[in-house]
Order: C-alpha cells, then structure tokens, then sequence
C-alpha cells in the first residue's frame, strides 16, 4: 500500500507493474532475482541491465547517513542479511530472580552471550565477565535452551530483533516462566537436570551474598567453540535455512 502525496500516480502504476518496467516514470528499478542483483536503467533509448555485487551496492550507498542511535552497552556486534537483522548482546555474570514453575529463585548465574536474529533467539554461557570474541561457548545453565543454543519460547512469540527492542526481548525471556523442557546436558554434576544446580544456588545464596555460579560446572557446546565461530555458523545456517 502506498501513501504519500509526493509520488505521481503514473509513477505508482509503474511501480506495481510486472518487473521489468518500461521505465515511463522511474529513473531506474533495481531487481532482486534468486540472491542476484539486476539494476535496470536507460541509455538514451536503450534498456540496460547490469548484475551488481552486494559489494557494489554497499559502496553504493555508503555515503548515505546513518544513525543507529545511541547503543545499548550490552550491544557488542550488530548487522544484518537474508534473514534480516542479527544482533549480539554481553552480559557479565549477576544475580537474577527467575520463575521455575511454581518456585521462585534468586540466584548467581554465569556471563551470557544473547544474540538474535530475525525472530529466533539464541543464548550460550561463558567462563569471564569481560568478553572477547575467542570466549569458549557453554550451555547456558537454564531450562528451555536447545542444544544449539536456540531459546525455546514456547506459546510466546518474540518479536524480530532489532538495537532499539533487544534489550526488552532479553528481560522478557529472562522474567518469563521457565519449566522442565531441555534440562539435560547443561552440568557436569546435575547432567539429568539443570535445575537441581539452581536449587542449590539458590540456597547458597541466602546464606551467603558472596555467592558464585560455579563456572567448573558449565558443559562446552562443542570442543573449543568460540563465540566468534558460534555466530558465524548462526548466521550461515539462518541465512541458508
């Protein structure tokens, strides 16, 4: 639907012609075929059509102004493809309230690395509270994770990510109400369950303050996985599913 008063209405029928247009009114129309990029144009009276790479047509527009606003500090890396944007997000190690069913913990949980895109969520655990790209990636110690990292929302539905929301999808998920799914794999001691080693600490923690997630505990999702290579292989997966 179109609705501005400062495009013509030979203009508007041009546009929603059947690609290729004649280019009556348009200047030029630049096609998007099968992840190929044509851009079509006039040469006095001739139609020419040129096939431009995505680095053309990021050269193309680099002098454009942007203006992502002010950042969150939790936004460590950010961009965008197929799938649309993906963002990447740090969160030392704190404490947090969490809803496990009907229990209620206040509890230490490790350093976090919360990246989106699209609509789908992912969230892994790492060893330091001041990131670097080559982090070794761990399962994070909570229910509703898959063994990819991929955050299961059940009857919730997130919206896509985006710099100005991410932060809010990150308190949704973190406030939400966690159940028994995907508990296994996620301890070394509690390997069944996950949420044994939550219980713990959320007695440790009312007898000391002092209270740390144990990191010795955490599971490797894969031998020597990175953070780096974890977000590349989200990224290149997402883009090709």
């Amino acid at each position: 639907m179109f609705d501005s008063p400062l495009i013509s209405g030979d203009v508007l029928r041009e546009v929603i012609a059947k690609a290729p247009r004649n280019l009556d009114n348009l200047d030029a129309e630049l096609l998007f075929i099968e992840r190929n990029y044509i851009f079509h144009y006039l040469e006095g009276n001739r139609h020419v059509y040129k096939s431009l790479t995505p680095e053309v047509l990021r050269n193309a527009f680099a002098n454009e102004p942007t203006d992502t606003d002010w950042l969150s500090k939790s936004v460590i890396r950010h961009g965008s493809g197929v799938s649309g944007n993906w963002i990447v997000c740090f969160f030392p190690q704190q404490r947090y309230s969490l809803q496990v069913g009907q229990e209620q913990f206040y509890l230490p949980l490790p350093s976090f690395v919360f990246m989106g895109i699209g609509s789908s969520y992912f969230l892994w655990a790492v060893k330091k509270n001041q990131f670097e790209p080559n982090l070794i990636v761990y399962h994070a110690p909570l229910p509703n994770i898959m063994a990819d990292g991929r955050i299961c929302w059940g009857n919730v539905y997130p919206t896509s990510v985006g710099l100005s929301n991410v932060e809010a999808v990150w308190s949704k998920f973190i406030g939400s109400v966690f159940n028994r799914d995907y508990t296994q794999g996620k301890s070394r001691k509690y390997k069944n369950n996950i949420i044994e080693q939550l219980k713990i600490l959320n007695r440790k923690e009312k007898i000391s303050s002092r209270c740390r997630y144990p990191v010795s505990d955490l599971v490797p999702v894969r031998n020597k996985l990175t953070v780096a290579q974890a977000v590349k292989a989200i990224i290149k997966n997402v883009d090709c599913g």
